[in-house]
């Protein structure tokens, strides 16, 4: 049967291991997370701090993706303005033939078929040019419209974490003054390349607009990357957990549990001995 720990001694050892143990535990624990912090006892104050700005960080994670895919709706709808752009100039280079006087009007005819064809064309990107369900080129994202899409590129609620994409007028034939436009004859054909240019100008202005959008976009990007960097270094200062101090805290410990040990093993055979010498006196 084990031999009864009775001396104050034994005990206040046996509380020291305890502490100890504990002591190492916890070592362990920050050395395997990393952190200074893992629980509130580590220190309370430190841990709601740290818990806000990780908080920020993972915000800021995803106020950079929401701009991210603000951006791909941009390119998105540069890309459609982009064909139409090409397509007004092809229209043009069809006017100038057709006010050429050397032409019939047969000939005429055939050009205004083609011309026909673009106008169509534009009409058709402008309305299938979207990004996730949302029209892009109908004036949806113009300056006057009444709900454009609101990139949420902040943390917070306020109206300067939000950017309105409202840069892009629409650009079907009608909003380009163009619908009407025809090439059948020499005086029309004339008169048409005003029209075309003042399309081409819009189309152009547009794109502008979606380039200027764009770089605004990539300086939040820029701004969110910076504070998310400070943030970060924040959250480290509280929370990281300094390596060579812990190790050292660690094997301190470790010395301090195997002197405990130690001593617990030697007061043990001395309370065992002078049990046993007890025994053995005679009555």
């Amino acid at each position: 049967m084990p031999l009864p720990i009775s001396s104050a001694s034994n005990k206040n050892t046996l509380n020291r291991i305890g502490q100890t143990s504990n002591a190492l535990a916890g070592n362990l624990a920050k050395l395997a997370s990393g952190k200074r912090i893992n629980t509130a006892a580590d220190d309370a104050a430190g841990m709601a701090i740290s818990a806000q700005l990780q908080s920020q960080i993972a915000s800021t994670d995803q106020a950079s993706s929401n701009i991210s895919q603000g951006g791909a709706l941009l390119r998105t709808a540069e890309g459609g303005l982009g064909q139409i752009g090409d397509m007004l100039s092809r229209g043009r280079e069809l006017a100038v033939q057709a006010a050429n006087g050397t032409l019939n009007d047969q000939q005429r005819q055939a050009i205004n078929k083609e011309f026909t064809n673009i106008k169509q064309e534009i009409d058709r990107v402008t309305q299938t040019t979207e990004y996730n369900g949302q029209k892009l080129l109908d004036g949806g994202l113009g300056p006057n419209a009444q709900n454009p899409p609101v990139i949420q590129a902040g943390i917070n609620a306020t109206p300067n974490d939000r950017i309105a994409i409202n840069q892009v007028n629409a650009s079907d034939t009608a909003s380009l003054g163009i619908q009407n436009l025809s090439l059948d004859t020499a005086s029309n054909a004339q008169n048409a390349l005003q029209g075309i240019d003042n399309a081409i100008s819009s189309v152009a202005q547009n794109r502008a607009g979606i380039g200027a959008m764009e770089n605004r976009l990539q300086a939040g990007a820029s701004n969110l990357a910076v504070s998310k960097e400070n943030l970060t270094a924040a959250d480290t200062q509280i929370s990281g957990l300094d390596y060579a101090a812990e190790i050292s805290s660690l094997k301190q410990n470790q010395v301090a549990m195997q002197a405990g040990l130690s001593a617990l093993k030697s007061g043990l055979k001395t309370q065992e001995k002078m049990i046993g010498g007890l025994l053995n006196t005679k009555g």
